[in-house]
């Protein structure tokens, strides 16, 4: 064969070579993506900062997780990590990588406790809202062998109303206790409890006068003897859960408007591009049918907003808290 014949034909196959090394370059490259860039690579983790067994908290976060499952086609899990008024689960998710494997059910009042104990570990601005999850009122239970057939029962009451919070600190419990027993020109007191389903049983065995439970959680005892509603935080223009109870703002107590939003964060420094992909499936399940099927079967409303309108509703709520704070603990609009 020609010397030029071999020339071209070592030539064509050099290009050949050359372009398959340059394809399996791409392949390498895509491979060598840090893992934090593939998402997800493992099993996804929800920290609820409430215990095990709230029908709102923990009952929305294992819904979720279920169907964010199959969006994503990976294991998610629920991981309960209660106890310093939501500060041990904040804490445990801004220690682990920010990967987006690890996610924080946030609540309205989540960072409530940094205004109790300013020298914790982290900031809210380390946490980003990725997505609204629900949003819920609260009824006002009490005791029915305390004899309270309605809440004007308690007006004038010559001892301190005892009134079951979550954790210490100012929360949405205690705001909402300061307007009650405001308009009721009564004093009260707030009794710590690690949980929702913790502060009702103590209304049940008759340890507290009161409990401000979710919707989804008063639903839970509505049909037990030991407990009583009063009245609910709804507001006007929304379906009631309770029928036959009033709402404080039908009693005339307008600022007992009050809903307590649900939501997921991440940490801030979580990677853009893992953080769309996270917030496509998270918009992608929360708008699915399912998850509105779960809302109802918890007695939790949809969040009708944006992620946007969701983030300044948490920002209000946070300067209510923070007002409440610098008042001592007092309401304040």
């Amino acid at each position: 064969m020609p010397l030029k014949g071999i020339s071209m034909n070592l030539l064509n196959r050099l290009k050949s070579i050359t372009a398959a090394l340059a394809c399996l370059g791409g392949l390498c490259a895509a491979s060598s993506v840090p893992a934090q860039e593939v998402w997800p690579n493992r099993t996804v983790r929800i920290v609820v900062p409430f215990p095990a067994g709230g029908a709102s908290t923990d009952g929305m976060a294992r819904a979720f997780a279920q169907e964010l499952a199959k969006e994503l086609k990976t294991s998610v899990i629920v991981e309960n990590r209660p106890g310093g008024g939501t500060s041990v689960g904040t804490l445990a998710v801004k220690m682990q990588p920010a990967d987006g494997h690890t996610l924080l059910f946030q609540s309205d009042g989540l960072f409530n406790a940094k205004l109790t104990t300013p020298q914790l570990a982290y900031e809210p601005s380390e946490f980003e809202i990725i997505s609204p999850l629900a949003q819920t009122n609260y009824a006002f239970i009490v005791p029915a062998n305390r004899g309270w057939e309605q809440l004007e029962n308690l007006r004038g009451l010559d001892r301190e109303l005892d009134v079951g919070t979550l954790g210490i600190g100012v929360s949405s419990y205690s705001i909402l206790a300061a307007r009650m027993t405001k308009h009721l020109q009564i004093k009260h007191r707030m009794v710590p409890y690690k949980g929702g389903v913790d502060g009702v049983k103590a209304v049940m065995a008759g340890e507290i006068d009161g409990y401000f439970a979710t919707v989804g959680l008063t639903q839970t005892v509505m049909s037990s003897s030991k407990v009583r509603v009063l009245a609910y935080t709804g507001s006007p223009d929304r379906t009631s859960f309770f029928p036959g109870v009033k709402t404080f703002y039908e009693l005339g107590m307008t600022d007992m408007v009050f809903n307590s939003y649900y939501g997921l964060a991440v940490r801030a420094d979580t990677p853009d591009k893992i953080k769309s992909a996270l917030a496509g499936a998270v918009h992608k399940v929360v708008d699915s049918d399912a998850m509105k099927a779960a809302r109802q079967r918890l007695h939790l409303e949809d969040y009708r907003g944006s992620t946007e309108d969701y983030r300044r509703d948490v920002v209000r709520m946070f300067k209510q808290y923070e007002a409440a704070a610098s008042d001592g603990g007092k309401a304040t609009q």
